[in-house]
């Protein structure tokens, strides 16, 4: 004779943001106080699929997209068994409303601090690397940085220490719109603090943000005058000597977030390393304004002017300061794919230095008539 089917348990492991969604039982009294992926019995005549978005609604007050099934599915007792899928909330915020006194959204580091009932116990590790694997963010250009929970997991080199060291003095001396670095994770990443704001938009940008950037960077430059940690930066072992800065290096709009227009975060300080005030400013005027001659010649000279004028230098300066800047980033970005940086291999895979190399040739035919604008 036939053994029955097994009564099937179905179970919902919610994502959002590299976290997953934890539920603590508050009945019956043998597994009260501890943690399992919301869900329930599937009925009779009813699919899996469907349990699972019933339960999830009864349970949380939410609507959910069922995903992928996850992992192998586990024995309760004799005839249940339990399977979990993946599921993407469509509608609501999870409420423990039926069965549950408690909810949490637990990173992947964080999957350990709950006592997980003994049946969702071997899927914590599955559901690990999946959180670990993280969400790709928009913004920067070396690639390979992930969103996981309310951080940012990035690829490290042997300039990562200096740059967390960098941080967390510029931090310490009260300058803003920094990430916190958070150490490495299991998977060798630098972890850092995800910042507010969202992603610029060249085409539109507040014109404001660019005074922000140059007071903003003159915070940054005074700071780091008195930096002493590590000093083996992207470009090799750069000592912080007289006269020098530490450099933000690429200050472009990639790697700045806005909130309602105005500054709110600067990433992507894996380029950092000591040189001169001017070239961190002319990087960031080619890239904001310089760069693309649809402005026109007074509005360019407009826009160099509050970025300059807000950091403290003369914008005739920083103008006639941007090509040997450029062409210098050109030759460094080519020498550091040559010799295998991976980060700089894709910005030469992807034409970086060809674009930056015609747009100079462009930018040469009306520079002095930028000049002539700031002038009059």
């Amino acid at each position: 004779m036939p053994e029955p089917e097994p009564v099937v348990v179905v179970g919902a492991a919610i994502l959002r943001d590299g976290r997953l969604l934890a539920a603590r039982r508050s009945a019956p009294p043998d597994v009260a106080g501890r943690w399992e992926l919301p869900g329930g019995k599937v009925d009779e005549g009813e699919t899996e699929v469907a349990a699972l978005v019933r339960e999830c609604r009864e349970e949380l007050g939410v609507e959910v997209e069922p995903g992928d099934p996850l992992g192998p599915e586990t024995r309760l007792k004799d005839d249940y068994v339990l399977r979990v899928r993946l599921a993407t909330l469509r509608d609501g915020e999870p409420a423990p409303l039926e069965d549950h006194d408690a909810l949490r959204w637990l990173g992947p580091e964080e999957l350990e601090e709950v006592d997980w009932l003994e049946a969702d116990r071997p899927l914590v590790g599955v559901i690990r690397e999946l959180l670990l694997d993280g969400a790709p963010l928009v913004g920067g250009r070396v690639g390979g940085v992930v969103r996981v929970g309310w951080t940012v997991r990035r690829p490290t080199g042997p300039w990562t220490p200096a740059v967390h060291s960098l941080l967390e003095h510029l931090r310490a001396a009260g300058v803003s719109a920094l990430p916190r670095p958070l150490g490495l994770d299991v998977r060798g990443r630098e972890v850092l603090s995800l910042l507010p704001g969202s992603p610029v938009v060249p085409s539109s940008y507040d014109p404001r943000l660019l005074a922000d950037l140059g007071a903003w960077l003159r915070r940054v430059h005074d700071a780091s005058r008195t930096y002493g940690g590590p000093t083996r930066w992207r470009r090799g072992e750069v000592p912080l000597t007289r006269g020098r800065v530490v450099c933000h290096n690429d200050l472009n709009p990639t790697n700045v977030l806005v909130e309602d227009g105005r500054l709110s975060g600067v990433l992507d300080w894996d380029m950092s390393a000591p040189g001169r005030p001017v070239e961190d400013l002319a990087f960031a005027a080619w890239m904001w304004v310089l760069r693309d001659p649809a402005y026109g010649v007074e509005e360019e000279a407009r826009r160099v002017g509050a970025l300059a004028t807000a950091y403290g230098m003369p914008a005739e300066r920083v103008v006639r300061a941007v090509p040997p800047r450029m062409r210098g980033a050109v030759r460094w970005i080519r020498r550091g794919a040559a010799q295998g940086d991976a980060g700089l291999q894709r910005l030469v895979t992807a034409g970086v230095p060809e674009e930056v190399e015609a747009g100079l040739a462009a930018y040469a035919q009306r520079q002095e008539s930028v000049l002539a604008a700031l002038a009059a």
